[in-house]
């Protein structure tokens, strides 16, 4: 929930608060006519709950979702295989997030062939670090779709997102760069209080 949305929502209900309390003080139906359409408001101002999905792997992992994790090392650069069933990833919510530090892969040479099996390739721009959990990456799923309308096969159909190692390697380095100098600058402003 963005700071926008949290002040929308206590305006609201304090809006609300203040109208029911303007008609018990003038006993007057318009206020009351007027706070029974805050709410409308109030369900416009929250957030959608669901609009980042999460892969998980290993024991938090869910049986159903059938995803798999798969490390291809094919001679040159290796790769990170993220295989799903066609359908399972909503392509309506902003981000598909996954956490680099409790993934289990399997190791492969060669990436096998599914039969009616559509794979993306993932670039650095369309990866990005979680805003707060540590280790966790996400996939910018409305920049993926725009990039296949072009494509003969449709989002719905896609069962693979294929991302390079060195992609994930570089945004693990800037992001260690940043919590490292952010620990520094905390630490200076917490000696130059206490001092």
């Amino acid at each position: 929930m963005t700071n926008k949305q949290k002040w929308s929502l206590t305006g609201a209900v304090f809006l609300f608060v203040a109208l029911l309390g303007l008609a018990l003080l003038f006993e007057s139906e318009l206020f009351i006519y007027a706070a029974s359409a805050i709410p409308i408001l109030i369900v416009i101002t929250l957030p959608d709950i669901r609009q980042n999905q999460y892969l998980y792997s290993g024991k938090k992992a869910n049986k159903a979702s059938n995803v798999q994790f798969i490390k291809v090392a094919n001679g040159g650069e290796p790769l990170l295989v993220i295989s799903f069933q066609p359908g399972f990833v909503r392509w309506h919510c902003r981000k598909l997030y996954f956490d680099l530090n409790d993934l289990q892969l399997d190791s492969v040479e060669v990436l096998p062939l599914a039969g009616d099996s559509a794979s993306l390739s993932l670039l650095a721009f369309d990866l990005c670090p979680h805003p707060r959990k540590a280790g966790w990456f996400g996939i910018d799923l409305a920049q993926i779709a725009m990039r296949t309308t072009n494509l003969s096969y449709t989002t719905e159909e896609v069962s693979r997102f294929v991302i390079q190692m060195k992609d994930l390697e570089e945004i693990s380095l800037i992001m260690a760069v940043a919590s490292s100098s952010l620990i520094t600058n905390t630490s200076n402003s917490s000696s130059s209080i206490s001092a």
